[in-house]
């Protein structure tokens, strides 16, 4: 990996990302976001095709999923739980009512044509964790759904989206807790037992999203 590059890019989406949080999107610039980190605008191009692009990468699960994170999930002696706190870190970063519009903005950037080919490029590890966890819920008759676990994967993103999506269109007054889990124990069939397990981690305490 390019350790240059790599910090250049995290870079980039701070800077680009404090300048959309604190102004209305039309009014922030890529001038404005290569001044902010002191770059170029040939190396924003080099990193980014658009602000759109950049917003994506920072919705995606692959920015907020540390290796840190990562090792506090799977640690998690129920793999049901590690999959529901995974959730949960995925709702909680992606529900911040001041910022509807930017998210918004992610989720319209989501169905272009390029970026639905590469739709799993965005989540990368995230979704390989995910693959795992669900696996291993399914050996252990948690989760009863026998389907492959990379198409279970696949559905559990594709329901976060619409989930979004709905939130958005709601303009953030939406419970996407009840409605996303109760819909992923159907998709999941997950043993009675188990069910219900989401309510008492909603308010679970994460760690810091930093790496």
């Amino acid at each position: 990996m390019n350790t240059k590059y790599t910090k250049t890019h995290a870079k980039i989406i701070d800077c680009g990302i404090r300048l959309l949080f604190s102004e209305a999107f039309d009014k922030v610039s890529i001038k404005n976001i290569c001044e902010a980190a002191s770059i170029s605008r040939p190396t924003f191009y080099l990193h980014f095709r658009s602000k759109e692009h950049l917003v994506a990468e920072y919705y995606s699960a692959a920015y907020f999923f540390s290796e840190k994170m990562k090792q506090w999930i799977i640690s998690m002696e129920n793999p049901w739980t590690a999959i529901i706190r995974m959730q949960i870190l995925y709702i909680r970063y992606t529900c911040n009512t001041d910022h509807v519009v930017l998210i918004g903005k992610y989720l319209s950037y989501q169905l272009t044509e390029d970026s639905l080919n590469n739709l799993t490029d965005l989540h990368g590890s995230f979704e390989d964790t995910l693959i795992d966890l669900i696996r291993e819920a399914q050996k252990t008759r948690i989760i009863l759904n026998s389907s492959d676990a990379h198409y279970l994967s696949k559905a559990i993103f594709m329901l976060h989206t619409g989930n979004l999506f709905h939130w958005c269109a709601k303009g953030g007054r939406f419970d996407r807790y009840t409605d996303f889990f109760w819909t992923l124990e159907a998709i999941l069939s997950v043993r009675d037992s188990c069910r219900g397990l989401w309510k008492m981690e909603e308010n679970y305490i994460l760690p810091p999203l930093t790496p």
